[in-house]
């Protein structure tokens, strides 16, 4: 064989046709499962700024409002007269049913509170809208 400058010559890899196939088969089944992965974190991230802009409801349950507006769940809880407890799940209209109070009052009141857990020169988010990432 013939060498120029010394240099071996390239190898040169050749592919049959079934190897050919498989190739392509696993390269379809790779982009695949990047798009779903990435179609999934997607819909996550969406579902997340939509509840972060959402305004307070009878439905939720404290640990989620604290969740959602990024403050702790202790300075809500006291807020609206109750004992800390994480493991807490009821939403705001069985607690106001259970203590004989008004949910807009526990709303206005957990509003205040999230304002002051908020560290300084935060906004909050408008609701409906999200806010900048």
């Amino acid at each position: 064989m013939v060498t120029l400058a010394g240099r071996r010559p390239a190898i040169v890899y050749s592919v049959n046709r079934r190897n050919q196939g498989l190739l392509i088969g696993l390269a379809f089944l790779l982009s695949i499962s990047l798009t779903a992965v990435f179609a999934f974190r997607a819909g996550r991230h969406a579902r997340h700024m939509r509840f972060e802009s959402e305004s307070i409801r009878p439905w939720m349950s404290v640990p989620f409002i604290a969740h959602t507006h990024h403050v702790p769940a202790d300075p809500l809880f006291e807020a609206i007269g109750l004992p800390p407890h994480p493991h807490d799940r009821r939403p705001l209209r069985r607690i106001a049913h259970d203590e004989n109070r008004p949910v807009s009052e526990l709303i206005s009141r957990l509003e205040q509170a999230i304002a002051a857990a908020r560290p300084p020169g935060v906004e909050p988010a408008t609701p409906g809208r999200a806010g900048p990432r």
